[in-house]
């Protein structure tokens, strides 16, 4: 059994290791120490856990999240949620533990809400205080019972963000919690783009720190559409007009680097889930560099800058709502599109019932080819495609745990499609 011990702010060490060795470590059972031990600083002792997720940012450091059931020390049993991270933060962090375990690794852990970045998730988990917020009219004066929302959670990225749902008598709200600071720069892209006629969600004033609250955009999420029929019903330059139309105001803002050029980092992540896969995935990294260094990419204009169908509602053959707009600034066209190309083309990866998205997708890149360059256009989708590799082992299932790996290797297989597809045309070319 490895060796750990709580150690204080003068003996934190920062994370060393490779990052396979860290992922090892999460997903094995020399975690239960460490989760033994945060407990311990609570009173309490576990009695079984299990690992739900790992998130993997390259370069970053990965976190762990655990069930776990305990007894207190009067023997109650309890259900709680355990982060295990390797992320570099500081030591003072409150509301954590912090262990150094093999090789000097550091750990911190924590208890769900209580995440050390995202100081808003404690009030978007209370789902008395979200009521009262979002859903004023529920609460009833004197001694009536006050309804509260049941809460869900869509995503939670620790360390990152999260997203939650408030449902109340058939009335929906989502509660995006951010890191300090991220809140009102964020409100301002949804600010700055309904007011250019972009169907950004319309915002919620809530009295929590770093907490987005918005009622939701209307229409179909566009990947329904897309199981259903290929989308056929959305014109492909109904998106690049939607692109067209983002707001001059957006090149204000910081800049962020696309995701195909940070395809190295994002190919540590795909090597950690498939390290057997070593040599074709430093090819395909390799390529897909060269390929976004050498490809023209056009003028910089507005970018949404995580444009993909998770984030586009459509009704009547228009995007009805645009969502995710953390990203929106100076950026490429290309990029855009690209993004939108790489993840549409591993959809039937996700599967077998997007049936349709082959054609979907032929028909989308014959519109896109004539606004960007076609080599361009394809080999920062491929880009795009690697970095969602890692992604499908956050998609393993306790029925068939391995099943991610079959999943993994298709959306590899179509990224080095894409980036083939590039070359090709860069051979035409010339």
């Amino acid at each position: 059994m490895t060796s750990y011990s709580v150690v204080g702010p003068d003996s934190f060490h920062p994370r060393q290791g490779a990052e396979a060795a860290q992922l090892r470590l999460l997903e094995g059972d020399d975690v239960a120490e460490p989760l033994r031990l945060a407990l311990a600083t609570l009173g309490r002792r576990p009695t079984h856990w299990s690992l739900e997720q790992v998130h993997h940012r390259p370069g970053a450091g990965a976190t762990g999240i655990y069930q776990v059931q305990a007894e207190t020390e009067d023997g109650e049993p309890t259900t709680d949620f355990l982060c295990v991270s390797t992320a570099q933060l500081p030591a003072d962090i409150p509301a954590t533990v912090q262990l150094s375990g093999p090789d000097d690794t550091a750990l911190t852990v924590w208890l769900h809400p209580n995440d050390p970045l995202l100081p808003g998730l404690p009030w978007a988990c209370d789902a008395r205080k979200v009521g009262a917020a979002l859903f004023p009219n529920s609460h009833s004066a004197g001694s009536a019972p006050v309804s509260v929302p049941v809460l869900a959670t869509v995503s939670y990225r620790p360390l990152r963000r999260a997203v939650l749902t408030a449902d109340l008598s058939g009335q929906r709200r989502y509660l995006k919690v951010l890191r300090s600071g991220q809140a009102t720069q964020l409100a301002a892209r949804h600010q700055l783009l309904r007011a250019a006629g972009i169907p950004a969600p319309s915002l919620i004033d809530v009295p929590a720190p770093e907490v987005l609250a918005m009622h939701p955009a209307p229409g179909t999420p566009l990947a329904e559409q897309l199981m259903r029929d290929g989308a056929e019903s959305l014109s492909p330059k109904t998106l690049v007009e939607l692109l067209h139309r983002l707001p001059a105001e957006a090149m204000q803002l910081p800049e962020r680097s696309a995701w195909s050029t940070r395809v190295r980092d994002y190919a540590m992540g795909a090597l950690a889930v498939l390290p057997g896969e070593a040599t074709r995935i430093s090819k395909l990294a390799e390529l897909v560099h060269s390929l976004v260094a050498s490809g023209p990419v056009g003028p910089k204009v507005p970018s949404h800058g995580d444009f993909y169908e998770g984030n586009l509602l459509v009704s009547g053959g228009q995007v009805s709502g645009l969502l995710d707009v953390d990203a929106l600034g100076p950026g490429y066209l290309v990029d855009d599109l690209a993004c939108f190309i790489g993840h549409l083309a591993v959809l039937p990866a996700l599967d077998s019932r997007y049936q349709h998205v082959p054609v979907a997708l032929h028909r989308f890149l014959t519109v896109f080819d004539d606004e960007v360059n076609p080599v361009a256009l394809r080999g920062r989708a491929a880009g795009m495609a690697l970095t969602l590799v890692a992604g499908a082992k956050h998609r393993a299932t306790t029925a068939d745990p391995t099943s991610w790996r079959t999943d993994a290797l298709k959306r590899l297989s179509i990224a080095e499609n894409l980036a083939n597809e590039a070359l090709t045309l860069e051979a035409d070319e010339l």
